[in-house]
């Protein structure tokens, strides 16, 4: 169990106020941002989040046995004789107390950071698979999960608050973790929930239209993926120097080259002077092969990950564990270590005569690139199904709606977490972008899946678009679960007794 004492804990904060008497011998067993988990002398930090001000749950905190409270708007009402400690921003507080508490756990650890519009998952994967080929004990958290060596956690959050993250990053220590590697969103980002971290890579995909409802413009959600090569520094770690791993095929690469201090190495499938190049690339539908070139010197490299961007992904991986010292001989041999990744081109199995696939991708970029590569490997038809999802980014309805029906042979339009907000709305939206007649609407995801599966004949690749892994789906406020490779595999079945 940890005890920190709150002298030691509060003294991390340089510009504060205290308000009320402090007891040095009081020892603090747990920080929390949550009222309702605070139990006797514990640290109850306020944060004003996009949905719920921790300042107005004061009182449950006090109730609850708050031995010290952090906030940033005035409270000593509420907080009745328990001693508050005022700062400018409770966000940043938190998460250097957090780190503090937790020991500062990144610093014994290899961190790589990955961020972009797409492709973070895939990235933090590969790094995974190629470090654990190398028997090195490795850590991993992001969008579908987190992983502390062969364990396996469910996540709420493609990056976490600072509380939950420095607290598992402290697990990780404890298990003897060597390298650690995880998705940065941009929301993550802006809201501080990195702050405290000890990078030593720093990785960026790509930047494409996403998280509007948020970020209200592309130039803001550019500066806030910048926030992540600022925060990598240009020290040394581990005996190392820190690098930042960028994308030559993206045109925003000299906007992050300038916003780091750190060594930058470059990778790309079309730029031959980048210092990671991918050259003879050719794939199928279950292998990408292509000659990595990197100081004059080729290597080959198998990977079961299909398409250009999926190489664009292997390339930024294989440069960040270069960048921590990872012999490149050795890192391409270990790509085909990772068989795949959940919910990203997965592969639904027991179809014979038809592919069916599905896929995270849920924006305008990811969706193209997606039905580009599947196309390309398909004799027949390419059916998507896909929908808009509910209550944000409306302008990106009627662009992936035409993308869908102009890449697809056949579009079966549905339903995607709706939320509160009428599926009437979402689909006129939608219906806006299409100027062609390939399509028909079922608004249950359920059965448009089956439908399409059904429809499809000898040749035909279905791909399901939008979920991926989720498998908790919002039906107009209700959570129920609904899983696409679930229902794709019930609907494969179905199809073969009827073929028999």
């Amino acid at each position: 169990m940890i005890c920190v004492k709150v002298t030691d804990l509060i003294d991390v904060l340089k510009m504060k106020k205290l308000i009320g008497n402090l007891d040095p011998e009081l020892n603090i067993g747990k920080i929390s941002q949550d009222s309702r988990d605070i139990q006797s002398g514990d640290l109850f930090i306020c944060i004003d989040g996009t949905q719920v001000d921790g300042h107005n749950y004061v009182e449950t905190a006090v109730a609850n046995g708050a031995g010290v409270i952090v906030a940033h708007k005035d409270i000593q009402k509420a907080a009745a004789n328990v001693p508050v400690v005022y700062v400018p921003d409770t966000g940043k507080a938190m998460s250097l107390l957090a780190n503090h508490f937790y020991g500062y756990p990144s610093e014994s650890m290899k961190v790589i950071g990955v961020t972009g519009t797409n492709g973070k998952t895939t990235v933090t994967y590969l790094v995974e698979a190629i470090l654990k080929a190398m028997d090195k004990k490795t850590g991993l958290m992001g969008t579908i999960e987190m992983h502390i060596g062969d364990e396996v956690h469910k996540t709420k959050n493609t990056t976490p608050d600072s509380i939950t993250m420095q607290k598992a990053l402290h697990l990780m220590t404890e298990r003897e973790t060597e390298y650690f590697t995880l998705e940065l969103s941009s929301i993550a980002l802006e809201m501080g929930r990195a702050w405290g971290l000890d990078l030593d890579v720093a990785v960026m995909t790509n930047l494409t239209h996403e998280h509007m409802e948020f970020h209200h413009t592309m130039a803001a959600y550019a500066e806030a993926k910048k926030l992540l090569f600022s925060q990598l520094g240009n020290g040394r770690k581990n005996g190392r120097t820190k690098a930042a791993i960028l994308n030559a095929d993206d045109e925003t690469i000299h906007s992050y080259r300038i916003a780091t201090a750190a060594e930058v190495i470059s990778y790309s499938v079309k730029d031959e002077t980048a210092d990671f190049f991918a050259t003879d690339i050719t794939y199928s539908r279950t292998q990408t092969r292509f000659n990595l070139v990197v100081n004059g010197e080729r290597y080959p490299v198998v990977t079961n990950l299909v398409g250009l961007y999926n190489v664009s992904n292997t390339l930024a991986a294989l440069a960040a564990v270069y960048a921590l010292g990872i012999p490149l001989e050795d890192a391409t041999k270990a790509v085909t270590s990772l068989a795949g990744v959940i919910g990203r081109l997965e592969i639904v199995p027991g179809a014979n005569d038809i592919g069916v696939y599905v896929d995270f991708a849920h924006s305008p970029d990811a969706m193209e690139k997606v039905l580009g590569v599947v196309r390309e490997f398909t004799q027949g038809r390419v059916i998507s199904v896909f929908g808009g999802a509910g209550e944000r980014e409306h302008e990106k309805r009627p662009i992936m709606a035409r993308i869908g029906t102009e890449l697809s042979d056949y579009v079966i339009l549905t339903t995607d977490d709706t939320g509160k907000e009428p599926q009437e709305q979402i689909i006129a939206m939608m219906l806006a972008g299409i100027e062609k007649d390939n399509y028909e609407y079922i608004e249950n995801r359920k059965e448009a899946i089956q439908h399409a599966i059904a429809i499809a004949e000898p040749g035909d690749t279905v791909i399901l678009l939008g979920r991926g892994h989720e498998a908790d789906y919002n039906d107009r406020g209700t959570m129920i679960r609904l899983l696409d490779s679930e229902v794709a595999a019930e609907a494969i079945e179905l199809r073969n007794e009827q073929k028999v």
